[in-house]
């Protein structure tokens, strides 16, 4: 009939014609639609009616639980907080040989936090709900116990640190500082100026001059120096050695600036070596070492006009025969036959010998002339041999492990002066530094008197780049040009919110209306309390009908907080080409609201970024916290508005909409935007990232899924009330 009609008309004029087809496709697309809505309202109701016998859901759909965690690194001496992360899976690359405890840099942490002064924990945080299992780890450089587990039992989780015994053979062995006799014989040091074959015998290639031993002699057992400075009242008074009270502030320094579990930051690997503003004597004292190889320092110095050209140019006086440090004393996989050379607060004064280029040691002082220069170089498990019973493997036989085999390296602070080659070394490939590029970090800790001190620290090989294997400070104070500050701690957690944006009617909840990934960045100071947080929100959606704003209400924010705002365009992914944004606030009685964008769509990919600044630094636990939420302006300055699950709404909500359609919000009892069935409006998912759902609810090929399409064991978990299958986004269907 449809045929026949259209035949009729058109032998009338193409006007009329032309209409009806307009007309009858406008009708047949309402068919279509009608059937297809009573399709999907029968597929919703079928699904939800064999479970929901209640008038309302009563779940709140959230993904998140609290957890009294508490947290033990108190077996170790700390030197202060103690930084940790809890992953919920654990976070270490496999198969590094090198650094079996490197962070994947990809996998977020959960949650972050710091410990008291004595390494110990004990708060109720917010974690996500499939977190059963934590994995806590820490790359504190005074902390050896790099993970533990802690599983979460009735809403509890505690992991407590254990020092671990030494190994047999280090037991078995007399320890410093039990006196020998006292030697500066260079005979037995492992190979300080010549290159080694890969059996470890002298290939007679000379690389440096033979080091120099004018400061004295040490302990033949454990390479502990006899020259050590006394830490008397009047040495503190000269600035030569620390108090207690500045010993920690150089301590937490260096656990700011370095972490045992990642590679130092580019900006600490630029500074060329420290030149004295004024003349100065000059001391250092040994702050830290992570590392299980015996290594041997040594110092020269220089000016512009004498700088070496090249390695054999150098004038090498010996500091410390042996770094191994009370770190790694009694770590089981640390063979080191109990040479303990120094402790943390070790301090040795320098000296300047003004004809030291001829060999002759006259003149000596331990004034160093203004403009002087002070370079470091460490020879890699220099101390690596020292003889039947105190040694490692000596050429092809011998006992213990033969780590000293691996490499030929030289680190040192002065670019151009390294040396690092392991070719032909077996087992471990070829490790160069052809450039001779400094293989140190060096950094400023400043005082609270405004007293800045320069940090060393140096990466022992070429492998794990974290630049902690020997930590040690410079004094006096302000006698160095000025050096890279370590700014805050910074970390970040993520999660997700997703918005149906049809309520109060029946939705399709595939929940891809408005997708919200917020990133939650903490500035942490060295005393482990937050100066900082920065809420980054990037958009995302599928296809939508309706024209939809973004909002986000900060709530637990301090009066005196300080506020900027921000904006990243769509496609930028460099966090420094933020712009400064002005978004409109409003300060509701639920919290202060920020309205990021009236049009979520012609905004698509924008971040929009919230930073707090706290005037005191406060707890993590204590810090604000963010919900965004969708919106639309309606007349009266009122406004339609989703939020997940029972929060609350803005005042600005226009709640004539609530208990009508498919809502069964009840203000007067604390329910909103709560509904019968088993799919929410909105959710808020804990701990994962907006790229998670690409491929599901954020893929273009998709169209109108329930979200239990994508996610097979969504309706176990919100039909059990979140009882079961708590990390049903974590497994999309197919994976």
């Amino acid at each position: 009939m449809i045929f026949f009609l259209i035949f009729a008309t058109k032998s009338k004029n193409m006007f009329t014609f032309n209409r009806l087809i307009t007309n009858i496709c406008l009708f047949a697309g309402l068919l279509f639609i009608a059937n297809s809505c009573k399709e999907t309202d029968e597929f919703f109701s079928s699904k939800e009616d064999k479970t929901v016998t209640e008038e309302i859901n009563s779940f709140d759909f959230s993904t998140i639980r609290s957890v009294d965690l508490i947290v033990d690194y108190s077996a170790f001496n700390t030197y202060g907080p103690v930084r940790f992360s809890i992953y919920a899976r654990d976070p270490f690359v496999k198969g590094i040989e090198e650094n079996p405890y490197w962070i994947d840099e990809s996998i977020d942490p959960l949650f972050t936090d710091y410990t008291d002064a004595y390494g110990k924990y004990d708060a109720t945080v917010t974690l996500p709900a499939y977190a059963k299992l934590l994995y806590i780890v820490t790359g504190d450089l005074y902390v050896s116990q790099k993970r533990m587990l802690a599983e979460v039992v009735n809403g509890v989780a505690k992991a407590v640190a254990e020092k671990p015994l030494p190994s047999a053979s280090s037991r078995n062995i007399t320890r410093a500082p039990v006196a020998s006799a006292a030697t500066n014989d260079m005979s037995k040091f492992y190979n300080l100026s010549y290159k080694i074959d890969a059996k470890g015998a002298n290939t007679g290639v000379r690389v440096y001059k033979d080091w120099l031993t004018p400061l004295g002699t040490w302990d033949a057992a454990s390479g502990r120096p006899n020259y050590l400075l006394e830490r008397t009242a009047a040495n503190m008074a000269k600035g030569l050695v620390f108090d207690d009270a500045d010993l920690t502030g150089l301590y937490n320094a260096a656990k700011a600036a370095l972490k045992s579990t990642s590679s130092a930051g580019a900006e600490l690997l630029s500074q060329a070596d420290m030149t004295l503003q004024k003349e100065s004597e000059v001391s250092i004292t040994m702050i830290g070492g992570n590392t299980c190889w015996c290594s041997t320092l040594g110092y020269y110095y220089y000016t512009d006009a004498t700088k070496p050209k090249k390695t054999t140019d150098m004038n090498i006086i010996m500091l410390f025969p042996n770094t191994m440090n009370e770190y790694y004393a009694d770590k089981p996989s640390c063979d080191f036959q109990g040479n303990i050379g120094v402790h943390n607060g070790d301090a040795v004064q320098l000296m300047y010998y003004p004809n030291i280029a001829k060999g002759d040691f006259s003149g000596a002082t331990t004034k160093f002339p203004a403009g002087t220069k002070i370079g470091f170089i460490m020879k890699t498990n220099g101390w690596g041999s020292q003889g039947s019973g105190y040694g490692l493997k000596q050429g092809v036989g011998g006992i213990g492990w033969d780590c000293e085999r691996k490499y030929n390296t030289w680190p040192t602070s002065t670019d151009g002066l390294s040396y690092c080659d392991a070719t032909g070394m077996s087992g471990i490939g070829s490790y160069l530094n052809p450039t001779g590029a400094s293989r140190t970090a060096k950094f400023g800790y400043t005082a609270k008197d405004g007293t800045e001190y320069a940090i060393v620290s140096f990466e022992d090989a070429n492998n794990d780049l974290n630049y902690s294997d020997v930590i040690f400070t410079l004094n006096p104070a302000n006698a160095f040009t000025t050096l890279a500050e370590v700014g805050d701690n910074k970390t970040s957690t993520v999660g997700v919110f997703a918005f149906e944006d049809m309520w109060p009617e029946r939705g399709d909840y595939d929940m891809n209306d408005v997708v919200v990934n917020v990133k939650t960045e903490m500035y942490f100071n060295n005393n482990g309390k937050v100066t900082k947080q920065a809420f980054l929100m990037t958009t995302y959606q599928k296809n939508v009908d309706f024209v939809n704003g973004l909002a986000s209400r900060l709530t637990n924010l301090p009066s005196n907080a300080t506020i900027t705002m921000k904006r990243i365009a769509p496609g930028v992914t460099d966090v420094s080409k933020a712009v400064t944004a002005n978004f409109t606030r409003y300060d509701d009685t639920t919290g202060r609201v920020y309205y990021l964008t009236d049009k979520v769509e012609s905004e698509l990919g924008s971040t929009y970024i919230i930073e707090v600044k706290y005037a005191s630094a406060i707890d993590a636990t204590k810090t604000a916290e963010i919900e965004p939420f969708i919106y639309r302006a309606e007349d009266n300055n009122k406004f339609w508005e989703v939020h997940i699950p029972y929060a609350k709404p803005t005042s600005r909500m226009n709640t004539s909409y609530f208990g009508t359609a498919n809502d069964r919000s009840n203000p007067s009892k604390g329910e909103y935007f709560v509904r019968q069935g088993l799919y929410p409006f909105a959710f808020y998912l804990s701990g994962t990232k907006a790229e998670a759902f690409f491929d599901t609810i954020l893929n273009k090929g998709g169209e109108i899924n329930t979200i239990d399409v994508f996610y097979p064991t969504f309706l176990g978990w919100s039909s059990s009330k979140g009882s079961k299958n708590e990390d049903w986004y974590l497994n999309p269907k197919g994976k």
